[in-house]
């Protein structure tokens, strides 16, 4: 289906606003070891994230969207980092289990193992929890989660080991937005504040996300937009996104996935904006499997017999609808001649009302007249009549009968006959039929 112009407008600034700020740098300096998370999939999005939150790294990123999975899952990775210091080896694992006893509630657990001689070693354990309820008012459901964290940062000259806590929601509308709000890094024991404010829009428009974070630690904030392309029926998705800055190298996140459910692969990868010999970017690979989840092929089919579904549905609708039009078209070309002798009896009666009215008038005039001068006596002149009158068959009449109320003689009843004989019917008038009636010149 083509796109109206508006639309086509309003698909192509979106693309280009993502695009122009796909190519701005960070508001200030960029990030460390500590605002760095996993996952192929929102690492080739540019960590834009918080507000899609659909997979079991959501935890790093939003808890709340833990509560959009409905299987048990698994999901691992490996991934490297390039710095200007070296690169760094990153190894991630999460566990998402949605619980028997409530709808909506689903607990996750994840970890991440980051190390780089010069960076420094990070690991961190994340137990999430969450739920979703209905905002009334307006009709939209919230997610909400929160994590509780333990972290261990190794430094070369120092050591820090804490705990933390983040906080998130996801708000969906009616028109495929959402928007997602985190309050992240709530963490004690690890030196200086890590504390992360997070706000985050996605978009779908057809087969396409876009989504954009804006995230804030401290003095330093920065846009992280991505975009996200389904492919033959969700196999394959292409993504992009603006990476994480790190150590000063700026680089284009990009990536695809294979959906193979149970199994889903996310690649990701790097394009450096100072040449592919630019030490920046990141390299990822994640696996997730989805316990007692449909397979692939098993997916297609509910949806085409989904789909065999409601078109079956739309044409016993069709159907039922052609069928009441026929009905409606019997029974209007049933009641057509009625109608239609009704219209010219009433036709009729209108023009022999006029002529009444016509003969009122004249006789208004001789009445004003005959006031000052009285007319002589004169033997009163009978009123000619006009013939033909028109006569509509009720239900019960004959031909005599309409004969002794015209003529006053039902004898006549031959002359209604010989003016009218394509609406007679073994010498009976058809009811509704419109009989002319001639003078009687016969008696």
């Amino acid at each position: 289906m083509r796109l109206s112009n508006q639309a086509q407008r309003r698909s192509s600034g979106s693309f280009l606003c993502f695009f122009l700020l796909l190519s701005c740098g960070g508001i200030l300096a960029a990030g460390d070891i500590t605002s760095l998370y996993p996952g192929a999939r929102a690492n080739s999005m540019g960590s834009a994230f918080a507000s899609v939150a659909d997979d079991p790294y959501a935890i790093f990123y939003n808890p709340a969207g833990l509560t959009q999975i409905k299987t048990v899952e698994i999901a691992g990775g490996l991934g490297r980092r390039l710095t200007q210091s070296g690169n760094a080896g990153e190894t991630s694992f999460c566990y998402t289990r949605p619980l028997p006893d409530a709808e909506n509630t689903v607990f996750g657990f994840g970890y991440d193992a980051l190390r780089q001689a010069k960076l420094g070693k990070r690991d961190s354990f994340l137990f999430g929890w969450s739920d979703q309820f209905t905002l009334k008012y307006f009709q939209l459901p919230v997610m909400w989660g929160v994590n509780f964290k333990i972290l261990s940062l190794r430094y070369t000259d120092k050591s820090h080991f804490g705990l933390g806590a983040d906080a998130g929601f996801i708000v969906s509308s009616k028109n495929d937005l959402k928007t997602g709000l985190v309050l992240s890094d709530l963490d004690t024991g690890v030196g200086d504040s890590l504390t992360t404010f997070t706000i985050a829009n996605s978009w779908t428009h057809g087969n396409t996300l876009f989504a954009m974070d804006l995230r804030i630690r401290g003095n330093y904030s920065e846009f992280f937009p991505g975009v996200e392309h389904k492919l033959y029926n969700d196999l394959l998705r292409l993504r992009a996104g603006k990476g994480i800055n790190l150590e000063g190298g700026d680089f284009l996140a990009a990536g695809f996935g294979f959906n193979l459910d149970p199994l889903v692969i996310d690649l990701s990868y790097s394009l450096p904006w100072e040449g592919m010999n630019a030490k920046a970017g990141l390299y990822e690979f994640n696996f997730t499997y989805k316990f007692e989840a449909p397979n692939f092929s098993e997916k297609l089919i509910e949806e085409a017999s989904g789909k065999v579904s409601e078109l079956n549905t739309r044409i016993d609708d069709l159907r039922k609808r052609r069928n009441d039009l026929e009905v409606q078209i019997n029974r209007y070309q049933t009641h057509k001649g009625s109608l239609e002798a009704d219209l010219t009896l009433m036709q009729t009666r209108m023009r022999e009302l006029e002529e009444q009215v016509k003969q009122l008038e004249i006789e208004a005039i001789d009445a004003e007249f005959k006031k000052g001068n009285p007319p002589k006596k004169h033997a009163p002149v009978k009123k000619e009549e006009k013939w033909p009158k028109l006569h509509k068959v009720l239900n019960g009449e004959t031909l005599r009968s309409i004969a002794a109320k015209y003529y006053g003689n039902q004898n006549l009843w031959q002359l209604v006959y010989d003016a009218n004989q394509d609406k007679i019917f073994r010498g009976l008038p058809k009811e509704g039929e419109v009989l002319s009636i001639p003078a009687p010149t016969r008696k």
